[in-house]
């Protein structure tokens, strides 16, 4: 329970985080917006705010506040959930788990192999800003990707462990747990029967030293 909400915690405050950078720029801010890495046109066209950049900034923050009040459910704060809502948690936490983690491992395109392969050389930086370039995969290296690894597998924690909590006890399972409570009744309901039977035994004494 415990690493479930400590998980789904984490990737509140990443989601919480991400919605404010995205806030931030749809009001105009430009907190780390220059060390985003993208491609040229990309980041030009983000630099600019043109074409629905706005509106996809906006679109980002409406997608965290969905994360956030995603992971305070997976942290179980507002249990019990229908069958219908535990399958929506799950994909969308899995969906994300996948996403982010692929993306900072650089399957996606940025991510850690493709910085360090550019950062040593083994791959040649955009002919038009060479500096740039690996000026971005520092910044990707140090901050983007292992902020989307943690992000993504904070997702994945929260998931498995929300799945593993929500599947109903066995019967008769709990690891003796569950008969703990089965046990301590039946003592509760067998002493006053112990304490009749020893008065019985001594009345029965006394009645035959009498004789």
């Amino acid at each position: 329970m415990r690493s479930r909400a400590a998980a789904a915690h984490v990737a509140f405050g990443c989601a919480l985080a991400y919605g404010a950078m995205k806030l931030d720029w749809a009001l105009g801010g430009e907190f780390l917006v220059r060390q985003t890495p993208l491609p040229p046109d990309a980041r030009a066209e983000l630099l600019a705010r043109g074409g629905g950049v706005v509106t996809g900034h906006w679109g980002s923050v409406a997608l965290a506040l969905v994360g956030m009040a995603a992971a305070l459910h997976l942290s179980g704060r507002f249990q019990p959930h229908g069958r219908l809502r535990r399958a929506a948690l799950l994909c969308g936490a899995w969906a994300g788990c996948v996403f982010m983690v692929a993306r900072a491992v650089g399957l996606l395109g940025y991510g850690f192999i493709g910085d360090l392969r550019l950062l040593t050389g083994r791959a040649s930086a955009a002919p038009a800003d060479p500096e740039l370039a690996r000026t971005l995969a520092y910044w990707d290296l140090l901050l983007w990707s292992p902020y989307w690894l943690l992000f993504g597998l904070c997702w994945g924690v929260a998931a498995h462990r929300y799945a593993r909590a929500a599947k109903p006890e066995p019967a008769g399972g709990g690891g003796g747990h569950s008969s703990a409570p089965a046990r301590s009744a039946s003592r509760s309901t067998q002493a006053p029967i112990k304490i009749t039977r020893a008065a019985d035994r001594v009345r029965r004494r006394g009645t035959a030293r009498g004789r």
